[in-house]
């Protein structure tokens, strides 16, 4: 029998062991039967609306449910899905809270004893208002519990009517991806907060510890990296106005771009981080602060990141007094790496926009800032200003005294000291040094001055004193006097600092001014008004403008400006190869220069020298483009320069022909000049016309002129392929059209058409009578009364038409060219001077009865001579 049942219990401990499972089976799909018949009896039956009974004595609100779960899995817990809680009407229409999904865990504990007692409270998803009415009450005040002991109230909710002691008592709420929004009144504010997750939980009756994180957001505004807040903390019941409360509040990881377009929707164009953390604790109505403020890396947004970006930090306490609107600035510090100010007073906002008299309560804040380093002040230009030289740097302390008044607040009084300074960089001639410098704020009237700023010493100096008057009308008051050693010392100093006021001119050489720029908003609006002395007493100054190839030298000149009215009188200056004086006024702004100038001598070669764009680049501009470091051509800039006036020229060179003595009115129109009503000397003689030339690539030119009395010898002598080869005293007119840079170029498109009439005209390469007779070219001097005819030159050739030879004896009628390597191709018809010379315009027409005809050719130099055989031409008909 023993070893029967020793046999068997092994088989019954398995049998055991193979139950376990089905009762764990059976024992969850009890569960599951429980939840599943609880949930129905939720949605189902009165428990639904006893349940949601319950909620609403939580919220103090009324509030709908899609639908409800239960579960024991996790402990008992109701899941409400799809709740909407509606508002207090004392805080508007909209829902109080909505919410993806509500749970509700219960505690063991209370159940066992037969009724609710809520555990954790869970938020899926919800979006909650917060609303602050006129009354200056908040819609929260209602909703947690209230502390033990405190007193009962009814408050009218519609068809709800809760009383304070229904209300139950959460012991934990935990929210997930949740949103809160804010209003103020029936206005909906932009600013919201977006994924808030964390939770409160009671720590003892009435009072709760929180640790929440969320993003703050504005409606239709894009934001990319603007942080996490985080608060954490203890504070009171809601009806005790959250307190007691000792809060931790940050602020991490925010650009500083985020921050401005989540405050004012727009950034400024400002780059950079922030950080911030504010310590807070009740002193009864008030709240004491604590808090820190850092940024780092501020720039401007289209420049790019630098070592040496400001950063600044914020250290502040202050107590804030909510319902008396005032903040208590115990003490605030604002550092920089090199600089630090201090402020404290009270900012109060009860009645913006007045000014409070003396000893009424009101906005006061004193800000002290004892050093000021001037290098932070260059950190902050580069990290805004664009060109900033890299090596330049700035030394130098300023001391700041400030009083706030006003909400918001505003400038009643202060006064800014620097106590000198000095610019450094290889981008300077000399440093530039500032002498001791004030500037006050009082009675809305901002002065400054004098101030000296020297370059190199303090014989090159200007002095700067400035007032700006902001009531009742704005206006300001700017003067600067002084003497410059070098002009280009201040475009240097300024270009150095990121501000080009050249703009491609140079300007060299000694200056002085007294200028004035009054009655004006700000001082770049004013028109100034006073004088400009430059070139100084020796050596002169200079001039360099973009659409000049070569400088302007040797400047002595006065400016006198007033009233937008410029005139400036120019006692030398050297340019285009030639002495200038002479003076240019411009009435207003928006007029063009008016002048009378006059040159001692000026020539085609050193205008193309000096204005044209082919020759502006070097060899290793042309060949390596890359290492230009001019950029674009500054040519550009002429085609807007229009002027006009009269000019007197000592002497013209238009290659290969010389003027002198002329004069003529002269307008200027970009790159196109005009020279008309010109009167003036050519070779003995007088000439008038004009001159059109376009300064282009390639430079063209038009002339027109009349001409009388002209030293024929003289005028050829200028051209070596015709020079000694006539004479006579040539009157007549001739138009001239020619393009390019130099004279081979210009002979080479040489277009012109004219006519002359020379007295006393001379042949001084042939006697042409003893030629003709003999068919062999003689030596000798042919001469004539007189020569006249019709010319014109195209393709390096000159073409004779109509043109006659009137000696004592004979008629020589003339048709052909001559081209201008002084090849001849000539046809010469001989009449007896009594009968005259028909006009002969080619080689081929047919002579006069009894004339002789001959061909001209060769060259000037060798010349041939041979008669054409003349057919006799057949007797006329007789009469009728």
């Amino acid at each position: 029998m023993a070893s029967e049942n020793s046999g068997a219990t092994p088989e019954r401990r398995k049998s055991a062991w193979r139950r376990w499972p089905k009762w764990i089976l059976l024992f969850l799909i009890s569960l599951w039967v429980v939840d599943f018949g609880i949930s129905l009896l939720l949605q189902h039956t009165r428990l639904h609306r006893k349940i949601t009974a319950r909620l609403e004595s939580a919220f103090g609100r009324p509030v709908e449910v899609g639908g409800y779960n239960f579960s024991l899995w996790g402990g008992p817990t109701i899941e409400a899905q799809s709740v909407l809680v509606a508002e207090d009407p004392r805080f508007g229409q909209e829902y109080f809270l909505r919410a993806e999904s509500l749970t509700v865990r219960f505690r063991w504990r209370g159940l066992l004893r037969g009724h609710f007692e809520l555990g954790t409270l869970s938020l899926t998803r919800p979006s909650l208002n917060l609303v602050r009415n006129a009354n200056g009450d908040w819609n929260l005040n209602e909703w947690l519990p209230r502390p033990a002991g405190a007193p009962v109230q009814n408050i009218p909710m519609g068809p709800v009517r809760r009383q304070a002691a229904s209300v139950l008592r959460f012991g934990r709420i935990e929210v997930d991806g949740g949103r809160i929004n804010f209003k103020n009144g029936d206005e909906k504010i932009p600013f919201a907060l977006v994924n808030v997750n964390g939770a409160l939980e009671t720590e003892s009756p009435g009072s709760w510890r929180i640790d929440l994180d969320a993003t703050p957001t504005r409606a239709a505004v894009v934001l990319q990296q603007v942080g996490v807040l985080h608060l954490a903390g203890h504070l009171g019941g809601t009806s005790s106005r959250l307190r007691p409360a000792l809060l931790e509040l940050s602020w991490q990881d925010a650009s500083i771009t985020d921050l401005l377009r989540l405050a004012r929707t727009y950034d400024y164009g400002i780059h950079g981080t922030m950080a911030v953390s504010i310590s807070a604790r009740t002193e009864g109505d008030a709240w004491l602060l604590d808090g820190r403020a850092e940024l780092r890396h501020v720039h401007r947004y289209d420049l790019p990141l630098r070592g040496d970006n400001p950063s600044l930090n914020f250290i502040a306490q202050g107590k804030l007094d909510l319902p008396g609107a005032r903040l208590e600035l115990t003490q605030a510090t604002l550092e920089g790496p090199h600089s630090n100010a201090h402020a404290a007073g009270v900012l109060d906002w009860n009645h913006p926009g007045k000014m409070p008299k003396e000893g009424e309560p009101g906005t006061l804040v004193n800000v002290t800032a004892p050093a000021i380093g001037l290098e932070d002040v260059l950190a902050w230009m580069r990290a805004f200003h664009s060109n900033v030289a890299e090596d330049i740097s700035l030394r130098g302390s300023a001391g700041l005294n400030m009083t706030l008044r006003d909400w918001p607040p505003r400038v009643d009084r202060g006064s800014l000291v620097i106590n000198g300074a000095e610019l450094n960089g290889k981008e300077l001639r000399v440093p530039v040094l500032l002498g001791s410098a004030s500037v006050r704020y009082e009675h809305e009237i901002l002065s400054g001055g004098p101030v000296a700023v020297s370059f190199g010493d303090s014989r090159s100096a200007l002095s700067f004193l400035a007032s700006w008057k902001l009531s009742p009308i704005q206006t300001t008051n700017l003067r600067v006097a002084g003497n410059l050693a070098e002009a280009r010392d201040i475009l240097s100093t300024t270009k150095a600092l990121g501000w080009d006021l050249a703009r491609g001119w140079d300007f060299g050489g000694p200056a002085r001014c007294n200028l004035v720029w009054a009655d004006a908003e700000y001082p770049w609006q004013a028109r100034p008004a006073g004088t400009v002395d430059w070139g100084g007493e020796s050596g002169g100054g200079s001039l360099r403008a973009p659409f000049l190839n070569q400088p302007v030298e040797r400047i002595k000149a006065h400016a006198d400006i007033k009233s937008g009215e410029r005139r400036i009188t120019i006692s030398s200056a050297q340019a285009f190869g030639a002495r200038w004086t002479g003076n240019l006024e411009r009435r207003n702004p928006d007029a063009d220069w008016e002048f009378a100038l006059a040159a001692d001598k000026l020539s085609s070669a050193d205008l193309d020298l000096w204005l044209n764009p082919r020759w502006r680049q070097s060899f290793l501009d042309r060949m390596l483009p890359f290492l230009n470091p001019r950029g674009p051509s500054g040519g550009a800039v002429a085609e807007g320069k229009r002027a006009s006036g009269s000019l007197s020229i000592g002497e013209l060179s238009l290659a290969p022909f010389h003027a002198s003595h002329l004069t003529g009115n002269l307008a200027i129109d970009g790159r196109r000049v005009e020279f008309e009503n010109v009167h003036g000397e050519f070779y003995g003689g007088k000439i008038s016309g004009s001159l059109d030339a376009g300064l282009v690539v390639p430079p063209a030119y038009h002339v027109g002129l009349q001409f009388t009395s002209v030293d024929l010898n003289a005028a050829t002598a200028a051209t070596p392929n015709l020079a000694g080869l006539f004479a006579g005293s040539a009157s007549g007119q001739i138009s001239f059209h020619a393009r390019g840079a130099s004279r081979a170029d210009l002979m080479a498109s040489l277009e012109c058409e004219g006519s002359a009439r020379v007295a006393g005209a001379e042949l001084r390469a042939m006697n042409l009578a003893e030629s003709l007779s003999s068919g062999i070219i003689a030596p000798g001097t042919s001469s004539f009364r007189d020569a006249s005819g019709t010319f014109s030159c195209a393709g390096r050739k000159i073409e004779f038409r109509e043109t006659r030879l009137s000696g004592a004896a004979s008629e020589i009628a003339v048709a052909g060219s001559v081209d201008f390597t002084r090849n001849l191709d000539l046809q010469l018809q001989v009449l007896p001077a009594a009968e005259g010379a028909p006009r002969v315009t080619k080689a081929s027409a047919t002579p006069a009865s009894g004339a002789q005809l001959f061909r001209l050719s060769g060259s000037l130099a060798a010349p041939q001579i041979e008669r054409i055989a003349v057919k006799a031409s057949a007797p006329p008909p007789p009469p009728h």
